[in-house]
């Protein structure tokens, strides 16, 4: 299901892994290309949801075995039957669970009789945890895998110092938002569509880059909105771009976007570019999760909302634009915080995984 060039798969574990492995990436990708020292190999992503929870495992256990790896890392739970295919084969293999799969279930509105998938994955995955060391993006769901006397570790979604110290910018005036990420409706763009249409009903024109694949579905749901025309050409939809391609386009940004409706799965888990938006100095506008607040304002570096309310929404953004002098103390008190969160205090915990199965 992920793209090869998934912020936590390349731009953390594969480069990151890079400097002590050889290391290949198998992936949703166009080419077969060697980037950054990563041997990428290209995978087929099918669009049938069906097809892809049945056949994908199989044809990327043809391809991983070829590559005849010590150490395997998959990242998506259709793979576990090629985990498991992997482990007959004498493999050693890491499960890197992004989210809590089971509870996710429930807010996925195209899967049906969601409790009987519910049931069976449970089932499934309680029988295959035992197979493989298991990494965790997220403390919430730590209970989970110890009550599975799994073997696990929590790397959590920490950003990449070295990488974001090249998107810092200090002066930001422009009248520009910015999102990068997945598109999909439970992150908030219908909400943030309605908040620029309130801000320009006082005559405040704000332009929102947004940086991700848009779906079918959502592009028709922001076109059905009644207000969508007097605001269409505020909307820039970037696509899906390299991570250093889609940061470069936020160095016109005042503000970060981070509006997740409140699911199971997004209340309890760091939303990574929270910490991107510190380190590169954007004061952000975020859902006002305990989570979310525990770093956002024990830090001040942006403003939490109520991701349903675009009234919060749209006066966030305006404070934001109209007190330049808040703002960029919000993007300061971001950058000063920001080191307490960096990629090399979890990958260190990577490390020692991985010369654990070593040996």
């Amino acid at each position: 299901m992920h793209f090869a060039l998934d912020t936590r798969i390349f731009y953390r574990f594969c480069l990151s892994l890079s400097g002590e492995y050889d290391v290949t990436l198998i992936g949703v990708h166009s080419q077969n290309e060697l980037r950054n020292g990563i041997q990428i190999i290209p995978f087929r992503r099918f669009k049938n949801k069906l097809l892809r929870v049945s056949f994908t495992w199989l044809f990327m256990f043809f391809k991983a075995i070829k590559v005849n790896a010590k150490i395997y890392q998959f990242h998506d739970p259709e793979l576990i039957p090629c985990g498991l295919l992997l482990r007959l084969f004498g493999k050693k293999v890491i499960f890197d669970i992004h989210e809590n799969v089971a509870e996710d279930i429930f807010d996925k509105p195209w899967i049906k009789r969601k409790k009987i998938l519910f049931w069976f994955f449970q089932l499934f995955e309680k029988l295959a945890v035992k197979s493989f060391y298991i990494f965790l993006a997220e403390n919430s769901y730590a209970e989970r895998y110890k009550k599975r006397n799994a073997k696990y570790s929590i790397i959590l979604n920490y950003y990449n110092a070295p990488f974001f110290t090249n998107y810092v910018e200090k002066k930001r005036n422009s009248n520009r938002i910015f999102y990068i990420g997945i598109l999909l409706e439970s992150r908030g763009l219908l909400q943030i569509a309605e908040a620029l249409y309130l801000l320009k009903q006082k005559n405040v024109v704000v332009d929102f880059d947004v940086v991700g694949e848009l779906y079918t579905d959502l592009a028709a749901k922001l076109d059905a909105l009644p207000f969508y025309e007097a605001i269409r050409n505020q909307m820039h939809f970037h696509g899906r771009l390299p991570l250093e391609k889609g940061y470069e386009i936020s160095r016109q940004a005042a503000v970060g976007m981070c509006i997740i409706h409140p699911m199971k799965n997004s209340v309890g888990s760091y939303p990574t570019k929270m910490f991107e938006y510190m380190a590169i100095g954007l004061p952000q506008v975020i859902s006002n999760f305990p989570l979310y607040k525990s770093v956002v304002e024990t830090h001040s570096c942006g403003i939490c909302v109520d991701p349903m309310n675009t009234q919060q929404i749209a006066d966030a953004i305006y404070n934001l634009f109209s007190d330049r002098q808040l703002a960029e103390k919000m993007a300061e008190n971001g950058m000063q915080a920001a080191p307490s969160y960096t990629w090399d205090s979890q990958f260190a915990k990577v490390e020692q995984v991985y010369r654990g199965l070593e040996s």
